[in-house]
């Protein structure tokens, strides 16, 4: 059964603060969703709501990222109106600079992310691009890796195509000195790719790898569905002016748009034109999880 159907009316009248997902929300690939620009606009024309647009893609620069909104054709949001894993983690880092200020962290993870925490952050990031097995063997086995010569602050985990057992093995062991933080940017399963039913794995198999050989739990995850993100954002609403149950998240994916939602006492809206489907929302009911159902649908080309 298909959520019921939430008015532009509804929205307007009940809610103050405004969270959108990008991806499969406001637009898919480089087409923007009908509608979504002009819903968006007009929020932004009302100097009592607050917008913001959430992302769990670490792979981007704040400045890459702004010059895809302006692509599609949301030009008028501002820097100040993106949240991402990579801006939470920099914040983090800053807001405990006497810890990471200048210090090594040991990072899966790709370039991009890599200007941004060194940028934004403060800190000196290793561990990015190619790290093969060949390089330390002619054998099957690594028996050592170096985790002496650059000792970590920590261990952060992110989206990573050259992901390698040199890499797990380096950031087990620099993850057995349990002062060396475990920080993991998001647990995505998967991410949608442009060839239909081709599966592409992200950063959660990475992570779940390191927590089994490591035998560690993160010390925080950074994006979508998680409470460092929704602290982050109250954090960007005027002083006095959050209220959790006047706060509406706009999402296509259940295990991170609808679960950030409900884990934080947002009201869930659903956008039919993204990942999951209505089978899943179903599939979710039959196995009770509530996190999981959102508790509208709408479509912006209906506003």
């Amino acid at each position: 059964m298909l959520p019921p159907t939430i008015t532009k009316s509804q929205l307007l009248s009940n809610f103050d603060t405004f969270v959108f997902d990008a991806d499969g929300v406001l637009w898919t690939g480089d087409i923007p969703i009908p509608g979504a620009a002009e819903w968006i606009n007009t929020l932004l024309d009302d100097p009592e709501k607050s917008v913001f647009i959430t992302t769990n893609n670490s792979t981007k620069t704040l400045e890459q990222y702004m010059k895809k909104v302006k692509k599609m054709r949301f030009g008028r949001l501002g820097r100040e109106n993106l949240l991402s894993p990579t801006i939470v983690l920099c914040d983090y880092f800053k807001q405990n600079s006497d810890k990471f200020e200048n210090q090594y962290i040991y990072l899966i993870g790709v370039e991009n992310l890599k200007k941004s925490l060194e940028e934004g952050g403060g800190v000196k990031c290793f561990g990015t691009g190619p790290d093969h097995k060949d390089n330390y063997t002619d054998g099957d086995f690594i028996n050592e890796v170096d985790v002496k010569s650059k000792i970590p602050k920590a261990v952060v985990v992110s989206f990573d195509s050259h992901f390698s057992y040199p890499k797990l093995m380096k950031a087990a062991n620099f993850l057995a000195d349990p002062l060396v933080e475990f920080l993991v940017c998001n647990e995505d399963s998967t991410f949608p790719g442009p060839v239909p039913g081709m599966i592409l794995p992200e950063t959660g198999p990475w992570s779940a790898a390191i927590q089994n050989v490591s035998g560690r739990k993160p010390d925080i995850v950074f994006g979508k569905p998680h409470e460092q993100l929704a602290n982050f954002l109250k954090s960007r609403v005027q002083a006095g002016k959050f209220n959790s149950e006047r706060t509406v998240m706009f999402g296509d994916r259940l295990d991170t748009d609808m679960m950030f939602g409900k884990n934080n006492g947002f009201t869930t809206v659903w956008m039919q034109t993204g990942v999951n489907t209505l089978l899943d929302i179903e599939l979710a009911r039959k196995n009770g999880e509530s996190t999981k159902i959102p508790d509208f649908t709408c479509r912006f080309s209906e506003f």
